[in-house]
């Protein structure tokens, strides 16, 4: 009986290698591929069910105690109230008690810290693509409106965790009347993560100086944003009567 010689033995055997070990390969890479995605899908559902456990619907005694919080915090020097007024929004929204990944943007200004703050409702569709509900506050002369403009986005971003849209929805408060670069920042760091505003909503009854530096900072004429100035509200039961007419627009908008 005559035996195989060794080399084609060993060419057999590295033919066989060459097809099945990318055939492995593929296969390992489509089994990584869906743990990875089951993975995910999991860590969303389980962030889902928390922000909706954190979720509160809009309220009187809600709206009242983010009003009197702010009004006491802005009644401080300068100084210590534009960080107070940021530090605030940042504990209130954080993850255990709406369960946002909060982002917030220091910088000094005339030896005062000052912060651009802001949250997203992630868009499903089109995460790039923004509705910007955006609170510009700082001006001495209009703490009360300031107060509750930030009480409305407070109590809007609580009743609205864990909603999901088309559109990235985005609650950002910024000290512009203070510091007059706050809008170009928020405007670059957007731009840095390739984002384009849609739409901006502005409460506070902000005068048209505040809405032309709006326009100028976030650039929308570029862009073809539409910026909506909303009313003042200068106490808890119109504030919150706001509130509940904005809530349904911005789910709209979102979608």
């Amino acid at each position: 009986m005559s035996e195989t010689p060794p080399s084609t033995s060993q060419g057999r055997w590295i033919r066989a290698a060459l097809v099945i070990f990318p055939v492995g390969t593929v296969i390992l890479g489509i089994a990584s591929f869906g743990f990875w995605w089951v993975k995910k899908v999991k860590v969303e559902e389980r962030s889902y069910k928390y922000a909706l456990a954190l979720r509160r619907d809009l309220s009187e005694s809600g709206v009242k105690r983010h009003v009197e919080i702010l009004q006491e915090v802005m009644s401080q020097e300068i100084a210590q109230r534009l960080p107070a007024v940021a530090a605030y929004l940042e504990s209130s929204m954080g993850a255990e008690n709406m369960g946002y990944q909060i982002r917030r943007t220091r910088t000094q200004f005339k030896e005062v810290e000052l912060s651009n703050v802001d949250v997203d409702l992630t868009g499903k569709q089109r995460p790039r693509e923004i509705i910007l509900f955006l609170v510009v506050y700082g001006d001495a002369e209009r703490q009360q409106a300031e107060a509750h403009a930030l009480a409305s986005l407070l109590a809007l971003a609580h009743a609205l965790t864990g909603e999901s849209g088309t559109y990235t929805l985005r609650f950002a408060a910024v000290p512009s009347a203070h510091d007059p670069e706050a809008l170009e920042r928020l405007s670059v760091a957007m731009r840095a993560r390739e984002e384009r505003v849609l739409q901006v909503f502005v409460p506070g009854g902000v005068s048209e100086s505040s809405l032309a530096a709006i326009r100028t900072g976030l650039r929308t004429e570029a862009s073809g944003t539409v910026v909506t100035p909303l009313p003042a509200t200068t106490d808890v039961a119109s504030t919150l009567s706001a509130a509940q007419v904005m809530k349904p627009k911005l789910i709209e908008a979102a979608k």
